[in-house]
């Protein structure tokens, strides 16, 4: 099977280890672009309030992002406006890497583990920042529990908890997104035609769900973070 990403890495002479690189790379620059088309639509259309109705790649735009506004409203607290900005960008990026597995010669980065657990550190990072944000120095009181006499103990169940949230995080998106393209792979080897187009609607949706799983975590622990309920 042609690997683009590998005949890009002979041709900078560079190891196989920096196809997922590769493959962020360009996913990147494609949601960059995704993203000045989007800008250019909304100002274009600004006197517009009304959507045409029409189906465009701006109103799938419009449908991911107010997707992702629910998970934000309903998952986030009061302020959930201010996490907007990391949810959509954890969702659309992932989404991405996650579609650009259907094509083929591309292999999805989001199925290298290392890749995964990278964004699993940024939402380790980022619900951390905002319970610092919303609690100060006293967000450490939430890893000590409600009994002071067993605080050390918690206190130490807690930071093992919260260490492997990056690891379940990574392990989840890149079991279920290695599997899918391999089994798209091997199907494909042996039907040409009706099977793959079938898997390959079997894995849009694996795109999409692992996709909604991820942010919708990332939601829950900022949430979890930012709570005065403990």
């Amino acid at each position: 099977m042609i690997n683009y990403y590998n005949m890009i890495l002979h041709e900078l002479d560079l190891g196989h280890e920096w196809m997922p690189t590769v493959g962020s790379l360009t996913v990147t620059l494609v949601v960059i672009g995704v993203g000045f088309y989007f800008k250019s639509a909304i100002q274009k259309d600004a006197g517009d309030i009304v959507p045409n109705g029409k189906f465009s790649l701006r109103y799938l735009l419009e449908v991911i992002l107010e997707f992702v506004y629910s998970i934000g409203k309903d998952n986030c607290g009061d302020n959930y406006r201010k996490y907007l900005p990391i949810l959509s960008a954890l969702f659309v990026f992932i989404l991405f890497c996650n579609l650009s597995g259907l094509v083929p010669g591309f292999p999805p980065p989001t199925e290298n583990m290392s890749h995964n657990v990278a964004m699993g550190l940024v939402a380790f990072l980022v619900y951390n920042y905002a319970g610092y944000k919303e609690h100060g120095f006293g967000y450490i009181k939430t890893f000590m529990g409600p009994v002071l006499a067993i605080a050390p103990l918690i206190f130490v169940i807690e930071l093992i908890s919260h260490a492997s949230r990056p690891l379940s995080l990574g392990l989840r998106l890149t079991g279920n997104i290695f599997g899918d393209h391999i089994l798209l792979g091997v199907m494909t080897g042996l039907a040409k035609l009706v099977v793959p187009s079938a898997l390959m609607f079997f894995g849009l949706l694996v795109a999409v769900m692992q996709s909604f799983v991820f942010t919708l975590l990332t939601a829950l622990y900022i949430s979890m973070a930012v709570s005065h309920d403990h």
